[in-house]
């Protein structure tokens, strides 16, 4: 539960974050982050999923950031 909990505050803190962002690229990347870590935090249990969960953030952070 505090992994969902986290990720949904990461979620709200990324979209009013980017909110004033004049170009596509810093929500892309936000929207691929949050998108990859919600991704990630469905794969392993414990310590494997939080782990599973920064990776999913930082791939879907990348990829949101090349489109």
């Amino acid at each position: 539960m505090k992994i969902r909990t986290t990720t949904i505050v990461g979620a709200c803190l990324l979209a009013f974050g980017t909110a004033g962002c004049t170009n596509n690229q810093g929500v892309n990347t936000a929207t691929g982050a949050v998108i990859g870590g919600v991704l990630g935090n469905q794969v392993g249990s414990g310590q494997g999923k939080t782990a599973a969960t920064i990776a999913g953030a930082a791939a879907g952070g990348v990829i949101g950031s090349r489109q």
